[in-house]
């Protein structure tokens, strides 16, 4: 079987292409850009794709999974992956570390959601974090207010746009 390995990175991707029956492997980088990686892949044309669980990998997975092509999406939260257990860490050994153990079916594999649930689930991690904010935002308004003896009001009396412009501010 050809397997195709990624680790992908931020800005560059390393990949391995493995051939399962002879064991021999090459490496090449590719630029982290839906365009490049869809192009390594038609190129090669593996019979399965394997990545990391990553920021990128979700896009990453649509692109292989409307190539028709098998995807295994690597659970790196085991015990192989521990940095106590590497020897050797870079990104080539990593790839190399992904093809091997899926041509050995021994790979710890992770759920990749629908896109429209990834989505979904990124704006409102993103809603929650502005929140989060916001709160903080209130509170130190609310303390540089109490240093000057001041006091805002809670709830909705307490907005802290009334009480900014209820300020000179110099």
């Amino acid at each position: 079987m050809n397997i195709l390995a990624m680790d992908l990175g931020k800005c560059k991707t390393v990949v391995c292409f493995y051939n399962s029956n002879t064991g021999k492997h090459e490496f090449d980088k590719v630029r982290t850009e839906p365009k490049r990686i869809h192009n390594i892949i038609v190129e090669k044309s593996p019979q399965r794709v394997v990545l990391e669980i990553c920021s990128s990998a979700g896009w990453v997975y649509d692109i292989v999974k409307s190539l028709g092509i098998e995807v295994q999406v690597a659970n790196p939260n085991t015990q192989a992956w521990r940095w106590k257990n590497v020897k050797r860490k870079n990104d080539g050994q990593d790839a190399l570390k992904l093809a091997q153990l899926s041509a050995m079916n021994q790979l710890p594999t992770a759920h990749m959601p629908k896109r429209q649930v990834r989505q979904k689930r990124a704006m409102i991690q993103y809603r929650q974090r502005l929140v989060k904010r916001v709160t903080q935002i209130k509170n130190n308004i609310r303390a540089i207010l109490e240093k000057e003896g001041l006091s805002m009001a809670k709830g909705k009396g307490g907005s802290v746009g009334r009480v900014i412009n209820c300020f000179e501010l110099c």
